[in-house]
């Protein structure tokens, strides 16, 4: 709904969808500028760019300064700039931002979205399905620390250590082609990680000081065993599941194949050799020991990501968005 206010020759718009495809646009700087021209750019706090095969993002976006939520969907971004950066100057009370099917230049992310320092409100960026192969060096020092960050369905090799540094509270790099991750995405402060669907078949081996009220998802993985610096996590079960998610869960693990097989009464104990400073707590198959294993470890399917990429695909009509937005959750 747009409303023009008084003493103003420009339409007032809180939630604005830019559908490029519908326009028959690509997405050009010029183009989208011109989408933009009608409105006043102060009203709006919501914005979504839909469907755009050349976005170039206009310096125009600087002027949004009640912006709230920001998502670019199912487009290509040819060319962000500094000049049209999200800010802590431009953009104070941005609370969330999307990047869900995007192709980005150079499978970089582009310099709009880490030059300058970002809101400190935005407190949860969510990146899914894109060609990004790597992050800057430098990007803890102007992105937000303790937020959540997915990034998911990615290129990403290996863990940035600039992404380390962020110390994430609720972290995914679900669907990476990654093979190992450093102990420190699991210490101090750390709540949920989630390496579900990547390359990984072990866990570090010594973790200091993790909170016993941690969460991992290893589904997809080729995780056969445990260490000991998971036990306090498991002791702690009946207190952390109150949010529903499990303390651990290794759907189409090789240790969720063991686990099933012992409960079946098909084998007496786990396959995987015992290692020195294994979990004793997840090595152990006793019918005595079940209940703590069931109580820790969940094999159920879940979605293979965080952000909600089946549900987008089976609502893109700009109703449901629309509601989704007003529920702060898109």
């Amino acid at each position: 709904m747009q409303v023009k206010p008084w003493f103003s020759s420009k339409s007032s718009c809180s939630f604005l969808v830019i559908n490029c495809y519908k326009s028959k646009i690509s997405g050009m700087e010029d183009e989208i500028d011109a989408l933009w021209s009608p409105f006043d750019p102060t009203t709006i706090s919501s914005l979504v760019i839909r469907h755009c095969s050349r976005l170039e993002i206009p310096s125009k976006l600087t002027e949004f300064s009640g912006l709230k939520y920001l998502k670019v969907y199912n487009s290509t971004i040819l060319n962000w700039q500094e000049d049209a950066a999200i800010s802590q100057v431009h953009h104070p009370s941005l609370l969330m931002l999307f990047l869900v099917r995007v192709n980005m230049t150079n499978c970089e992310l582009p310099a709009g979205l880490y030059r300058d320092q970002l809101p400190i409100t935005l407190r949860d960026i969510e990146i899914c399905m894109t060609n990004m192969r790597t992050l800057p060096d430098d990007l803890d020092l102007t992105w937000p620390h303790f937020a959540t960050i997915y990034i998911e369905a990615s290129n990403l090799t290996d863990v940035p250590p600039s992404l380390v540094r962020l110390a994430p509270f609720d972290f995914s790099l679900a669907l990476n082609p990654i093979s190992s991750i450093p102990a420190s995405m699991i210490e101090g402060n750390a709540g949920y990680l989630h390496v579900g669907g990547t390359l990984i078949s072990d866990l570090p081996e010594v973790v200091h000081d993790a909170s016993p009220y941690f969460k991992i998802r290893l589904d997809n993985t080729n995780v056969s065993f445990f260490w000991e610096w998971i036990d306090p996590m498991v002791e702690n079960a009946d207190s952390s599941i109150a949010d529903g998610i499990p303390i651990i869960l290794a759907t189409n693990s090789p240790y969720c194949l063991d686990l099933q097989h012992i409960y079946d009464g098909e084998q007496p104990s786990f396959s995987t050799p015992m290692h020195k400073g294994q979990s004793k707590l997840l090595s152990d198959a006793s019918v005595e020991n079940w209940l703590t294993l069931q109580k820790a470890v969940v094999c159920d399917e879940w979605p293979a990501t965080y952000y909600p990429i089946e549900f987008e695909e089976e609502c893109r009509i700009g109703s449901i968005e629309q509601s989704l937005a007003t529920g702060f959750w898109w």
